[in-house]
């Protein structure tokens, strides 16, 4: 009879001689890069552990606001009101309010803030407080706002969660179905290092883990170096450990929730990328469908997620509501729009020029958005924005009262008084709608014509860079394509971000094809010129910076070994220094001559928006307008603008783009289709995660549609005329226009 440990002993020493053959089996260059890649995943794994650790004895506070969005800490409470206190909530008698995964601490501070004006004046005297599972302590309500501290600890707290009772005398209110007990004004805990070491809360290190580790999977699985990606993680990890160590961004208490769709998003791109990578369908038409079929479920699944965590329904968080408006008068516009695609589909095979594909390109996109529009809305729709919209820049023209020169001097003075997009945006949105009134006269007409006309020459942006990439072929598909997108044909007509976007599309097409060969000096000043005007328009141009940075990186990794990487690296900071050199002199010019700062315009315009958008009222403003508020802020809005641009994009563009980026990735991102399609994933990645947008992104964004079409007309027409396809997905993406346009309200 055998002993049961000597087996168990022959059984791991059988395991780990197969193990080693396994490990002499594999060749040189296979144990290296696994040996590198467990050495990448340990780093991130060890370095979110001890971040974990840092954050939760860093001794800082974390606060529950009354005006929190994070709804499931509040049981109990009433509907956010305001008094000469702040913001409030009354209690319904037996509440409770907590604050989620801070940690398991010996002892911690639990600062309660009530106020008793409203409640005395109801009977209401005292109230009782119980810090878990503690004994309830009754306090007296004061006549102001007061500060009610508890003492407690593990023993009164099971798990990682700290919650406190509010319990009181209720009031039935007369005028609203619902009892009143005590004004809640906030509460706060505060772990006591001084008692011993805190505990991370273990759903914390989990959530932490997945992001990192996704993220390094995500960047790994993409083709980015391995060290580069780790360098990238760590690096990342390590601003965010500093900024609320710091107390630069508050962590924000229902940050962890707020973060699921992030990490339920990086896991299903992981695992799709993964997937598509190691088992390819050979047949392009079965992988197209599953695709879509996946970015399908994936935005569907989002939107679900999404709503269930912030509460809302409808068609949150796109901007838009439902709003049915049927009607047959439609069809018109859809006759229209098929004949001028057929006209396009039979151009297709015959040899083109640039002329007669642009005039082709500026009809369909200027004549197709304004039929719909009037088709739906009426006959005064293209002009109902500046007509009757309370927000548009319109209505701040007579600012500028013949002295151009001193309103952009006394423009940061004058912000805050302008309407809500003036006073958000540079002073040369007004400046160009005053310019049209001097030239056409006062009134929404002229001003709404000129700019849904400017708008249309935003498609001619992809015909430019399609014909520059691939010939007119591609350039005729590439501007059939950026015609029918959503965002263009929803916001081609009620929006004068359309105008904006043209100039940075412009500034962005400009500015890659620089970077190509033979690098045209001419190219790079165009680029100057486009972005300087577009940053007199909006402060989203900056975001341009990571579309430079990653067309760069990828035009010198694909041209040195051609010209040699010193000669490549040398051209292109030479067309970067050109463009920046541009954009640099025209804006010293206008500071020596009226003063205007755009950086500090900058600060004050995110300032004022920070304050209209209620963005500091939870936590108050942050160090700088250009951090968060809290990182439960900066998840919510980043889930919820992620989702509303992928779904402009569609689940078949979306499945263009995933193919050609897997495609790109075996190429090793050589082709400048390639690069053009890492350009504007960096581009899209970086302004998401730079947190300076609160929604409306499938607008705002509107400048990266005709990259997007470019790409996806290269892929439909395959090198070929592939034309029945051409057809399919056309079809339906003017179909889901066509919902969207008699199913929602889109005029913001």
């Amino acid at each position: 009879m055998s002993h049961p440990a000597l087996t168990t002993k022959d059984r791991r020493g059988r395991m780990w001689i197969a193990v080693g053959h396994w490990w002499e089996s594999l060749p040189t260059t296979y144990r290296v890069q696994l040996v590198r890649a467990l050495a990448a995943y340990f780093t991130v794994i060890l370095c979110v552990v001890g971040f974990n650790w840092l954050l939760a004895n860093a001794g800082r506070p974390q606060t529950v606001a009354p005006a929190s969005a994070s709804r499931w800490l509040l049981a109990g409470l009433n509907r956010v009101e305001v008094s000469e206190w702040g913001d409030f909530r009354w209690t319904d008698g037996n509440s409770q309010v907590c604050v989620t995964d801070v940690g398991t601490a010996q002892r911690s501070l639990v600062t309660v803030r009530l106020s008793g004006a409203y409640a005395r004046g109801l009977g209401v005297e005292t109230v009782m407080l119980q810090a878990g599972v503690a004994e309830p302590i009754q306090v007296p309500l004061g006549a102001d706002l007061r500060r009610y501290t508890l003492l407690t600890g593990a023993d009164h707290q099971p798990g990682a969660d700290v919650c406190v009772t509010i319990q009181s005398i209720a009031v039935r209110d007369p005028n609203n179905p619902r009892w009143l007990g005590v004004p809640f004004h906030g509460l706060s805990v505060l772990p006591l290092i001084a008692a011993g070491k805190v505990i991370p809360a273990p759903s914390g290190l989990l959530i932490g883990l997945a992001l990192a580790v996704g993220w390094l999977a995500l960047l790994h699985l993409s083709g980015v170096p391995l060290l580069l990606a780790t360098g990238l993680v760590v690096a990342i990890g390590s601003l965010i450990t500093y900024t609320l160590v710091g107390g630069l961004t508050p962590f924000g208490a229902g940050t962890l929730r707020w973060a699921l769709p992030m990490v339920v998003g990086v896991w299903s791109g992981v695992i799709g990328l993964a997937v598509a990578r190691r088992c390819p369908l050979r047949r392009p038409w079965l992988a197209e469908l599953t695709v879509i079929l996946f970015w399908s479920g994936a935005l569907l699944s989002a939107f679900w997620l999404l709503q269930q965590i912030s509460g809302h329904s409808g068609v949150w968080p796109l901007k838009s509501r439902i709003d049915p408006s049927p009607t047959w008068w439609v069809i018109v516009p859809i006759g229209c729009a098929i004949l001028w695609f057929a006209l396009g589909w039979r151009w297709l095979a015959r040899p083109l020029q640039p002329v007669p594909v642009t005039i082709y390109t500026f009809i369909g996109a200027l004549g197709l958005p304004v039929m719909f529009d009037i088709a739906v809305h009426g006959l005064d729709a293209p002009i109902a924005l500046f007509r009757d919209s309370p927000y548009e820049y319109l209505r701040d023209t007579p600012y500028v009262a013949g002295d151009p020169i001193g309103f952009i001097t006394n423009f940061e003075t004058i912000a805050p008084m302008l309407s809500v997009h003036g006073s958000t945006h540079p002073p040369g949105a007004i400046l160009f709608l005053w310019l049209i009134e001097q030239v056409f006269g006062p009134g929404p007409v002229a001003t709404s014509w000129l700019t849904i006309g400017l708008t249309a020459l935003m498609p001619l942006v992809a015909v430019w860079l399609g014909w520059r990439l691939g010939g007119g072929q591609l350039a005729l598909a590439a501007g059939m394509v950026a015609v029918v997108m959503p965002g263009q044909m929803v916001y081609g007509v009620t929006s004068l971000d359309g105008v904006f976007s043209l100039l940075i599309a412009v500034g962005a097409a400009a500015f890659f094809l620089a970077l190509e060969p033979p690098y045209r000096l001419w190219l790079a000043v165009v680029a100057g010129l486009s972005i300087a005007a577009a940053l007199f328009m909006t402060y989203a141009t900056t975001q341009l910076f990571f579309f430079g940075v990653a067309a760069a990186a990828f035009a010198l990794a694909r041209h040195r070994q051609i010209y040699g990487w010193r000669m490549t690296l040398l051209m292109i900071v030479r067309q970067g220094a050109v463009a920046a050199g541009v954009i640099g002199l025209i804006y010293l010019m206008i500071f020596l001559i009226t003063g205007f700062n755009v950086i500090s315009a900058a600060r004050t315009a995110t300032q004022i928006n920070g304050e209209m958008m209620e963005r500091f009222r939870e936590y108050g403003p942050p160090p700088t307008p250009f951090l968060p508020p809290s990182y439960d802020y900066y998840l919510r809005f980043a889930a919820a603008n992620l989702v509303s641009y992928l779904v402009f994009l569609t689940p078949w563009l979306l499945a263009v783009l995933s193919i050609l980026y897997i495609r790109a990735i075996r190429e090793h991102w050589r082709p400048a289709w390639a690069a053009l399609l890492g350009s504007l994933g960096a581009f899209v990645l970086g302004m998401w995660l730079s947190g300076l947008f609160n929604r409306e992104v499938e607008r705002i964004w509107m400048f990266t549609y005709p990259l997007a079409a470019v790409i996806t007309a290269y892929y439909l027409m395959n090198g070929t005329i592939d034309r029945r396809r051409f057809i399919v997905y056309v079809g339906l993406t003017l179909t889901f226009f066509v919902i969207i346009k008699l199913t929602l309200y889109t005029i913001w």
